[in-house]
């Protein structure tokens, strides 16, 4: 969905080809902690004498729906659109379509995992990259 410029028809289309009782389930990066007005933070922090590295995100934005130019991952050969939607507005479209949300899921990475990227959200155990959403 979030390559799509516009969802409304995905989920008119949705309403009319789901069984009664039917459910779908839709994953996208987080919209508050994936879009292209964040950054990746790396820090080198000092505590009661010892010094570690703590991995977060600077988030500059938020609330605009927004299209962006990005290349998604490292080396990705060509820069795709990708289209930005708060929560709100990316609920609002599935209940102006006539679906609920049901169920909801922020899954991270697990905490030790071994990522020597600094880039990587193994780095950020506590910080969703992904929302899993099924509607009814």
């Amino acid at each position: 969905m979030m390559d799509l410029p516009v969802i409304a028809p995905l989920l008119g289309a949705l309403r009319r080809l789901l069984k009664p009782g039917g459910r779908f389930v839709f994953s996208v990066p987080h919209p508050c902690f994936n879009s292209c007005a964040l950054r990746m933070t790396a820090e080198l922090v000092e505590n009661e004498g010892q010094l570690s590295q703590v991995y977060g995100l600077h988030v500059t934005e938020y609330l605009r729906p927004a299209a962006n130019l990005s290349s998604g991952i490292i080396n990705q050969p060509e820069p795709h659109y990708l289209f930005h939607r708060p929560i709100g507005v990316l609920f609002g479209e599935c209940f102006a379509a006539g679906f609920v949300v049901d169920g909801l899921e922020e899954p991270a990475f697990a905490v030790g995992m071994n990522a020597k990227n600094v880039f990587s959200w193994a780095k950020r155990p506590q910080i969703p990259p992904a929302m899993v959403v099924r509607i009814r």
